[in-house]
């Protein structure tokens, strides 16, 4: 992230927390993913506390630019009031309701087609999951059961690249090919196979 001295929201729409007092019950009760744990028993993480747009802030005050867009997921920028209005009408109306077996519901049905209309006109149905790693652990699996029923119980073996990343459940972790995302963590290796990435930078000379 890049610090900016851009002037932020009006001080009163933000919420005050004790920062330190923050900080301790975040390194107390937090297990944070990704995280070098020989130096976070000391150091603890620094915590973001606001955002407006393209900017977020920490507990003491300090404005940075959001280069990553959250995780890759706030791309359309923070604290957009009429997305926040869209999600409190739709909770209030109705926060969840499970589409299992024969049922659904309405939000569900009209994001459906509503993808399915600005997708390619062959690709008309619509599959949801919770996040990028679930994503690709509920793909390989339709992939397997799909060669299942086509009577290839064996086609199992999926390609992946070194140093690609794909995520960090089970099977997603060992889609990554980044070696240090799995030192010590079981892996599913008869079931992927990684080959060289594509780096042109870092290729050998012909």
């Amino acid at each position: 992230m890049t610090t900016t001295t851009t002037s932020a929201r009006p001080a009163q729409s933000k919420r005050r927390y004790d920062a330190q007092a923050m900080w301790q019950k975040d390194k107390d009760h937090f297990i944070h993913p990704f995280t070098d744990f020989s130096q976070f028993h000391d150091k603890g993480c620094d915590l973001i506390t606001d955002s407006d747009g393209i900017y977020v802030e920490d507990a003491h005050g300090n404005r940075f630019i959001d280069g990553i867009a959250g995780l890759w997921c706030v791309n359309v920028g923070h604290g957009r009031a009429e997305i926040g209005q869209a999600m409190a009408e739709q909770a209030t109306r109705m926060a969840y309701f499970s589409t299992f077996n024969n049922l659904s519901n309405a939000p569900a049905a009209e994001l459906a087609a509503k993808l399915a209309e600005l997708a390619p006109a062959h690709l008309n149905h619509v599959f949801y999951s919770c996040g990028g790693s679930a994503a690709n652990d509920a793909t390989i699996r339709l992939v397997h059961y799909y060669f299942n029923r086509l009577g290839k119980p064996n086609k199992k073996r999926i390609l992946s690249r070194n140093n690609a990343y794909h995520g960090t459940t089970y099977l997603a972790a060992t889609l990554t090919g980044i070696e240090s995302n799995n030192w010590d963590f079981d892996t599913l290796d008869h079931l992927v196979t990684h080959l060289s990435e594509a780096n042109l930078y870092r290729r050998r000379s012909c």
